[in-house]
């Protein structure tokens, strides 16, 4: 009896010790993927500014999120409602980072709704 509350107790650390690692492992992954969005994928506003043409149907609006706050998005949806992982797309989305992320195959649309987009499932 005494074993077996010892196995389990030691089970139960390893989980826990395991989860530790899993959670470390992947706070590390996401300051890369911020890094990385920052340094490669400048804001819409950074866009405009520094746009040497300036073209209406590419200017983005007043109040458009970042890329990595889409991500951001995406990712809490399907963490937190798997049934249902769509996110509706708005104005405070700038097209062409919507269309980025379905071209490259990141995010897929809603097949009876072109205005709801998910994360691609990867595997």
């Amino acid at each position: 009896m005494e074993k077996e509350q010892l196995s389990d107790q030691s089970v139960l650390k390893d989980t826990k010790l395991k989860i530790e690692k899993i959670k470390t492992y992947e706070e590390g992954l996401m300051e890369c993927l911020g890094d990385i969005l920052e340094q490669h994928i400048p804001h819409p506003q950074n866009v405009a500014t520094t746009n040497k043409k300036k073209n209406a149907s590419t200017e983005p609006e007043e109040g458009v999120i970042s890329l990595s706050e889409i991500l951001e998005q995406l990712m809490n949806k399907v963490l937190s409602t798997p049934h249902d992982p769509y996110v509706t797309i708005d104005n405070t989305f700038w097209p062409p980072y919507v269309e980025m992320l379905l071209r490259y195959g990141i995010a897929v649309r809603h097949q009876e709704n072109n205005f709801k987009i998910r994360l691609e499932a990867f595997c």
